[in-house]
């Protein structure tokens, strides 16, 4: 008998030279890699917003300046000119590997309408999972989770590294970290943030934005809409009449932009029995870094006993935080308590 592989069969099976609008079954070339990078970070309401840093080695280090002392002086003031030396620092990051992997059943791959595209759709579709992973584990991820075969998905996933939430905890002076204590986001909690801002920082303002989760951004907005004017008439009917990025509204409390990010956990545990904790950052979005390594492989591999193709998915990435000390954290945000006070 005489088999006949459809075109689609014939691709996924072969190894041909593929340009950067197609997948290969192997390691990304550079235009690959950054077009896949974009996926995922385009899909994505906070990655998309922060500093991005493509790499090409596992880990390394970038350079960061800071100029934070006074460095002009009256000209006749001194016989000779006083010259201050930049505090040099580095960001240090060490991307760690995570795997996404896919079983696609034959049938699909034989019946599906794309023709010789298909990988081109399922990269898409792969990437907004992906995507949705990478963010969870910016934000959440903690290394003292345990991971292993028995461990949920969950774990496997936020376990691997620190995520922001993790790292700003430990390294936010402690003076800007604002505790709720169970309390309900207020106009009082956003001020209380805003003035833990430090004085050398406040220069940078209009760089500031509050990062939040769905909840504390719906109560500002409902807290808007009890106003009689035109902004509460814009918040009540979500126009974006002050600013925004994309589809996403920002206009916030204090003149600060607001950035609500869905995938921020509203679940955290906060004093002795309270499981509806949630956190806002105060900062500038790039001082939130997402390191992604070039080195990214997909392959396909054909499982005829069960008829399915697997995909997977190799890529690295690291989480980090500039600089700490701009950054004020509200922590123990319930929004079943009463108004901070």
């Amino acid at each position: 008998m005489i088999e006949i592989k459809l075109p689609i069969e014939k691709l996924l099976a072969t190894k041909s030279a593929i340009d950067q609008t197609s997948l290969p079954n192997s390691v990304f070339n550079r235009a690959q890699a950054d077009r896949f990078i974009d996926l995922v970070i385009n899909e994505s309401v906070l990655l998309q917003h922060c500093r991005v840093q493509r790499t090409n080695k596992n880990k390394g280090e970038i350079n960061k300046l800071d100029l934070g002392t006074i460095v002009t002086a009256g000209a006749s003031t001194q016989s000779k000119a006083q010259t201050y030396v930049p505090t040099e620092s580095v960001v240090t990051y060490d991307n760690e590997k995570y795997r996404s992997a896919f079983d696609l059943k034959t049938d699909f791959l034989e019946d599906n309408l794309e023709g010789k595209g298909v990988r081109d759709t399922l990269l898409t579709m792969f990437s907004k999972r992906i995507s949705i992973d990478t963010e969870l584990a910016a934000i959440e991820g903690d290394s003292s989770l345990v991971t292993g075969d028995t461990q949920t998905a969950s774990n496997n996933l936020l376990g691997v590294n620190d995520g922001w939430s993790v790292i700003l905890q430990a390294n936010v002076p402690a003076a800007q970290q604002i505790d709720a204590a169970g309390a309900a986001p207020s106009k009082k909690l956003y001020y209380d943030m805003k003035r833990a801002i430090p004085s050398r920082y406040r220069a940078a303002k209009p760089d500031y934005v509050w990062i939040v989760p769905s909840g504390p951004s719906d109560k500002f907005y409902l807290d808007m809409s009890d106003r009689e004017t035109e902004d509460g008439d814009a918040a009540l009917t979500r126009k974006n009449s002050l600013k925004n990025w994309g589809n996403v509204v920002v206009g916030g409390p204090w003149g600060i932009p607001m950035l609500e990010v869905p995938l921020m956990p509203e679940d955290l545990s906060w004093g002795t029995a309270g499981t509806d904790g949630s956190e806002i950052w105060l900062t500038p979005l790039k001082n939130l870094i997402y390191f992604v390594q070039r080195d990214i492989t997909i392959e396909w591999d054909r499982q005829p006993r069960q008829d399915v193709w697997e995909v997977t998915i190799h890529f690295r990435v690291d989480f980090e935080v500039e600089n700490p000390a701009m950054v004020v954290l509200g922590e123990n945000i319930s929004m079943a308590g009463n108004d901070y006070t």
